[in-house]
C-alpha cells in the first residue's frame, strides 16, 4: 500500500513540475569565431580587405586620435542558454560561450590580433555543426 501511495504521489509531483512550464530560452549574439581562421591572421601582411572578407563587417571601429591611420576592429560571439522553471529563470546561464577577436590595424595592414575564449569549449563544437548545417538562428542583435 505504501509502495502504491509513493508511486502516485511522485506521479503527481512529475504532472505538476510538467504543468509549471519549464523552458529553455538560448541567446546568440554574433557569428561564431573560426579558431582556424584566426590563425591565418599575420602581422604586418594580413591586410583589412582580407580581414572584412573572412569575417564581414566588425561590431565596432575604434580609431585612434593620437595616431593617425591606426584603427581597431573587435568582433564579438556570445552563446547563453537559459532554463526557466514557471515565469522564473534560473539566475545563471546552463550553457555559456564567449569569444573576442580584437584587430589593429595601421595604415590598412595588420599590426596585433588577440583571440581570446571563454565558457564551455565543447558548446563551441557544438554550434560549429549547427551554424555548417544552416540551422543555426540568431536571436537578438549583436550589440552587448
Amino acid at each position: 500500500m505504501y509502495k502504491k501511495i509513493l508511486i502516485l504521489f511522485s506521479i503527481m509531483a512529475v504532472s505538476a513540475l510538467a504543468l509549471s512550464g519549464c523552458a529553455t530560452t538560448r541567446n546568440i549574439q554574433g557569428r561564431p569565431i573560426v579558431s582556424s581562421s584566426v590563425n591565418k591572421i599575420i602581422n604586418g601582411v594580413t591586410t583589412k580587405s582580407q580581414i572584412l572578407s573572412m569575417y564581414g563587417p566588425p561590431l565596432s571601429i575604434s580609431k585612434n586620435i593620437l595616431k593617425p591611420g591606426i584603427e581597431t576592429y573587435k568582433y564579438r560571439f556570445r552563446y547563453k542558454k537559459y532554463v526557466h522553471m514557471g515565469d522564473e529563470i534560473l539566475t545563471s546561464a546552463t550553457r555559456k560561450l564567449t569569444e573576442k577577436l580584437d584587430i589593429t590595424f595601421k595604415h590598412n595592414i595588420v599590426i596585433a590580433h588577440s583571440f581570446t575564449t571563454q565558457g564551455n569549449i565543447s558548446l563551441k563544437k557544438i554550434l560549429k555543426k549547427k551554424n555548417r548545417s544552416g540551422s543555426q538562428s540568431q536571436n537578438g542583435n549583436n550589440n552587448y
